[in-house]
């Protein structure tokens, strides 16, 4: 059903459709194997979107950012950006039987990129009305009945790391 819902099929090589991602990936050791996954990966047609903490080193603070689970296709993948998450607290350790996360898609801030700045401003959740717009202008069709289904199940996502669900969207172009 995966390959079905992002139009994925393994037997064919990864094409550009005339966008591409940030070309801003870590060089850390602990990210190298989730990059060299991306690298062969095809950018997803569904994707969902998550409010996730983050600690901003330069700035010391703590912010919620939007996430997403995979790379996506159109307009949108200029704005996403391979990040390091950078632990939240010394207290909470990763194990096998509950990973955190250690690196993944962000967005770049909308306002930012507006002011030239777009490398160093991860969106926060503040602008998600922003977002929403940005999306439906540029092809995406937000998926109220997917993201109504998970938000009212008992599946969470990545709860060890304190991220929610914002929702699913849809590149129609």
């Amino acid at each position: 059903m995966y390959k079905f819902i992002n139009n994925i099929n393994s037997m064919q090589p990864v094409q550009s459709r005339g966008y591409k991602l940030a070309k801003n990936m870590p060089t850390t050791t602990q990210c190298n194997s989730a990059v060299d996954a991306f690298n062969t990966m095809r950018e997803s047609k569904t994707v969902s979107l998550f409010s996730q903490p983050y600690l901003d080193k330069s700035n010391k603070c703590y912010k919620n950012i939007v996430t997403l689970n995979l790379p996506p296709q159109g307009p949108l993948a200029e704005l996403v950006r391979f990040v390091n998450f950078p632990k939240l607290s010394e207290f909470k350790q990763s194990t096998p039987c509950s990973p955190i996360k250690q690196c993944g898609y962000a967005l770049m801030s909308l306002d930012g990129c507006s002011m030239g700045g777009c490398y160093d401003n991860l969106m926060t959740v503040d602008e998600v009305p922003n977002l929403i717009s940005f999306l439906v202008s540029s092809g995406y069709t937000v998926d109220t009945s997917i993201t109504k289904m998970f938000n009212q199940s008992d599946i969470r996502f990545d709860t060890n790391i304190g991220n929610k669900l914002i929702c699913f969207i849809t590149f129609n172009g």
